[in-house]
């Protein structure tokens, strides 16, 4: 009788109770989801952020190695000037990050691109080529950025491509000269810019809209840089950072240029895929996160490696 007494009230909930508690799991999901997704792009920059700090100390690594010289943009390094897959045993020809590799623990990958029976080594013509799904293919996973919404896991269909870019008026073509550390760095290595992102544009329909890792694509490059962002000449104080731009709008935005073909506005540009600003390695080895609000003037001066200029109050 005793249970029944006690236990025999109970009833269910009413359809306002069944709401209400619905109503509140509704708000807590909702204060939730922004959290979580805060801490996710949070993680997210910071592993951009250690991804450039590699970077830069690589080609602080790179020039101790090779008597302060840096690696071009594109040609062959440490020697200029050699042929692809040449003769001499102690050079390798092709991009910025490609002669990278070696002091980004990417030493294996850099080794099998050897010249067969040449001792040389080529990231398009050694042992690996594209054809039997070469080096090019291979994704690096610190030449990418886990918020870069065009980074299609790494590859546009058949290269692989990368979420960074580098600074063309420091490094151009071997035939145009290396550039050495410090000493090219006469506004300071801590005012310079080496490195910044931009869309890796892998989901592009055009394989010319996409950032190769192993190519040679850089931000602010002068005519004379003769790289493939060159003939655009995105170069001078109108060429801020662009901030979560969609791919839509880089896929379809596209302008000529010097090869006959048509490359996407955000190739060549410094594009976040970060929320209020974007980061960039300093020739000290520092990583910044640089507001959206930047000006045109401190921007470029930041980016001139001897340019002579003050950084302005918004650095």
């Amino acid at each position: 009788m005793l249970f029944r007494r006690v236990f025999g009230r109970w009833r269910g909930f009413t359809l306002i109770e069944l709401l209400v508690v619905i109503a509140i799991i509704a708000v807590l999901i909702g204060l939730l989801v922004p959290a979580v997704q805060k801490v996710r792009e949070a993680a997210a920059r910071m592993q951009c952020s250690n991804n450039l700090k590699q970077m830069a100390l690589a080609i602080h690594n790179c020039a101790d190695t090779n008597n302060r010289k840096m690696p071009p943009g594109i040609g062959s390094f440490p020697v200029p000037n050699q042929p692809r897959c040449g003769a001499n045993t102690n050079t390798a020809w092709g991009g910025l990050f490609y002669h990278m590799l070696p002091y980004m623990e990417g030493d294996n990958l850099w080794k099998s691109t050897q010249c067969a029976g040449k001792g040389s080594y080529d990231v398009e013509q050694g042992q690996r080529p594209a054809s039997v799904g070469g080096v090019m293919q291979d994704a690096v996973k610190s030449y990418l950025c886990p918020s870069d919404p065009t980074a299609n896991f790494g590859t546009s269909g058949w290269a692989a491509v990368g979420s960074y870019t580098y600074n063309g008026m420091i490094f151009q073509a071997d035939w145009v000269g290396y550039s050495t550390f410090p000493a090219s760095l006469q506004d300071g290595t801590s005012n310079t810019i080496l490195f910044t992102e931009t869309y890796a544009g892998g989901t592009y329909t055009n394989s010319d809209q996409s950032l190769w890792w192993w190519d040679y694509n850089s931000f602010e490059t002068p005519p004379s840089s003769n790289g493939d962002c060159g003939g655009l000449n995105y170069y001078g104080k109108t060429f801020t950072p662009l901030i979560r731009p969609t791919a839509d709008f880089c896929k379809n935005t596209t302008q000529s240029w010097t090869w006959g073909g048509k490359a996407s506005v955000c190739m060549c540009r410094a594009v976040s895929p970060h929320t209020g600003g974007i980061n960039v390695a300093m020739g000290d080895g520092s990583v910044r996160f640089v507001s959206q609000g930047i000006t045109q003037d401190t921007w470029f001066a930041a980016c001139t490696p001897a340019g002579g200029e003050t950084l302005g109050s918004d650095w």
